[in-house]
């Protein structure tokens, strides 16, 4: 039970750290922020320092930062419609009072220039507060991964075992050997430097499809002896056993410690940077149809997964677990940065896209055009994340 209650702490930490990126950056620009939110629904607790309402929401999925817009000022109703108007909206609050003054807009109260809104900041302001939101994501991941590279290291990518009469063993390849790329195909196709053993993952898993047919790999590796770096150009055979082709090898996942802190510097980096790149294969596959709809991963199988790796990793101890924590927190961290910085209308990387076409143009997009794509947007991400929140219960129901 902590451990299902910490990770839900830690993905709504991950969400409100990604609000806090757009919080900070419009504060240093004088962008008026009305509300910042660590949470979704109604509030529990709210406070209202330097002119910003800080709230916590009782739903700890989520967050906002709620920044002044002269959107904020509706038309008053007419007596007719007054009654319905005060009615509760999506956040569980009360319809604010909001006025719209000859100097700026007065909203629960607090008054607001006309120079704080978002809108009259210059784009390059505007963009970078856009950007705040996936950058702190990946800060955050970082940080983590600094933790974890200092106290773990890295996954060195050796080779752990070989078995005989396979091509790797075939080939001369053994058990300590150190594996620096590999290649789809022969010596002359350009191959993809491996850094640790989790690239090995990846790249198999990128191209499994060449595995299946039996085509060609090329191994490039440090021969544990002689330091030599050597080449070993390979064909799966098929294992009756498994069922399945195979190489022959597998590969270690044992941590070896970084020696510098250069070491740990880049290492931590290159974790952010390998979980980015996650999240661009796994698009790619879901694209080509490589991977299928049971292979997304909603909020819900999130904090499922991470509750019971937490909990699993619990019983080797509170370091063990915490560890394990921070690592599902970078991948979940690096994922939603990713995400955000899509193209895609209702996502921060879709304004971004706007704001860039103002920049080139020296024009903005017609407002009434953006907010139409916006809310388009907008519905069809509510439609993919109601799919996937009913995906998330599905598999957890079949126990995938």
């Amino acid at each position: 039970m902590l451990s299902l209650l910490v990770s839900i702490l830690a993905l709504g930490a991950i969400i409100a750290f990604h609000e806090f990126g757009h919080f900070s950056i419009a504060r240093l620009f004088g962008v008026g922020v009305i509300e910042y939110a660590v949470g979704m629904g109604p509030r529990i607790w709210s406070t209202i320092k330097g002119n910003t309402r800080y709230s916590l929401r009782a739903i700890p999925f989520g967050g906002f930062c709620m920044m002044l817009s002269e959107d904020l000022a509706e038309p008053e109703p007419d007596e007719e419609e007054a009654e319905g108007s005060r009615q509760d909206n999506v956040l569980g609050d009360r319809d604010p009072e909001v006025v719209v003054t000859e100097n700026g807009i007065i909203y629960e109260g607090r008054f607001f220039s006309k120079e704080e809104q978002f809108a009259l900041k210059p784009a390059w302001q505007r963009f970078l507060v856009i950007l705040a939101g996936p950058v702190f994501n990946f800060f955050l991941a970082f940080v983590l991964a600094l933790i974890i590279t200092g106290y773990n290291g890295y996954d060195r990518p050796a080779v752990r075992e070989v078995d005989p009469d396979m091509p790797v063993a075939e080939a001369g390849i053994e058990a300590g050997d150190l594996i620096t790329a590999l290649a789809a195909g022969d010596a002359s196709v350009r191959p993809e430097r491996i850094e640790t053993a989790r690239d090995i993952m990846l790249f198999m898993s990128i191209h499994q499809e060449v595995m299946d047919r039996g085509g060609m790999f090329t191994i490039y590796y440090q021969d544990k002896d002689d330091g030599i770096e050597k080449h070993a150009e390979l064909v799966p055979v098929y294992d009756e056993e498994l069922k399945r082709n195979r190489l022959g090898f597998s590969y270690s996942g044992v941590y070896e410690k970084a020696d510098t802190l250069g070491e740990i510097l880049y290492y931590s980096w290159y974790n952010v940077k390998f979980n980015f790149r996650t999240s661009l294969e796994s698009i790619r596959m879901l694209l080509s149809g490589r991977a299928s709809t049971s292979d997304l991963m909603g909020p819900i199988r999130m904090v499922a997964t991470m509750d019971e790796s937490v909990d699993s990793a619990a019983s080797h101890g509170f370091v063990a677990a915490l560890m394990t924590l921070f690592n599902l927190m970078i991948l979940i961290s690096s994922s939603l940065g990713f995400m955000n910085l899509l193209p895609l209308p209702a996502l921060d990387g879709g304004r971004l896209l706007f704001i860039l076409i103002e920049m080139v143009t020296r024009r903005k997009v017609p407002k009434e055009l953006e907010s139409r794509i916006h809310m388009i947007g907008t519905m069809m991400l509510l439609a993919l994340m109601m799919f996937i929140l009913f995906n998330d219960i599905i598999m957890l129901y079949l126990g995938r």
